[in-house]
């Protein structure tokens, strides 16, 4: 119980710094900031590891619709999540501001031919070109800043942080193009976080 209450006060504390510093963490969390990081270690985040990681990684593949073919995973980073995407059958666009980072994915990845395509964007500065069933996008928006940055890239799917991350989903709700078709929370003693899924209305 007493780890509990601290991982959740934890939580708690981590959620009001995003709120109150969002608008600042673009000069904080630079292409820069992300490449040293990928220099620096080689999967910083232990995703490849994590026991926590490997549930949200479950269940969010359990959320994606089985009529889904087509993902644009923005934030691939070395590309393990990519990896489970691309052995369920998916075909899978995945971007990342880190060229290290997307080296190691390439490597990873060598073996899925032309159902993986990865390339170096900074979404809240470039677009790309072409349509996807489903864009994924796994605790990143959180970096990118606040309000209007965020209502400019209608992302469809988000898994990130709780209660934060129910922020960041209810702005793509606000103006009724979107619709949710699945939210999950899960109160973890790791880190909270909030699975959403949202549809384009028409």
């Amino acid at each position: 119980m007493g780890n509990d209450w601290f991982y959740r006060l934890e939580s708690k504390a981590q959620n009001w710094g995003w709120r109150i510093f969002t608008d600042f963490l673009p000069l904080y969390f630079t292409e820069k900031h992300f490449e040293n990081l990928y220099r620096q270690k080689q999967d910083p985040w232990n995703y490849e590891h994590s026991h926590f990681e490997r549930e949200k990684y479950l269940k969010t593949l359990q959320a994606i619709p089985e009529e889904v073919e087509t993902i644009w995973e923005i934030g691939c980073g070395e590309g393990v999540f990519t990896q489970l995407l691309l052995e369920k059958g998916k075909r899978v666009r995945g971007v990342d501001i880190s060229p290290t980072a997307l080296s190691r994915a390439r490597e990873r990845l060598k073996d899925f031919d032309d159902r993986v395509c990865l390339q170096k964007l900074n979404i809240a500065r470039e677009d790309i070109e072409g349509t996807f069933d489903l864009i994924l996008a796994s605790e990143i928006l959180y970096y990118l800043g606040g309000k209007d940055v965020l209502q400019s890239l209608e992302e469809k799917f988000f898994c990130h942080f709780y209660p934060s991350g129910k922020i960041i989903h209810n702005l793509y709700q606000e103006n009724h193009r979107f619709y949710k078709v699945f939210e999950e929370v899960t109160y973890h003693p790791h880190r909270d976080y909030i699975i959403t899924l949202l549809k384009r209305n028409g």
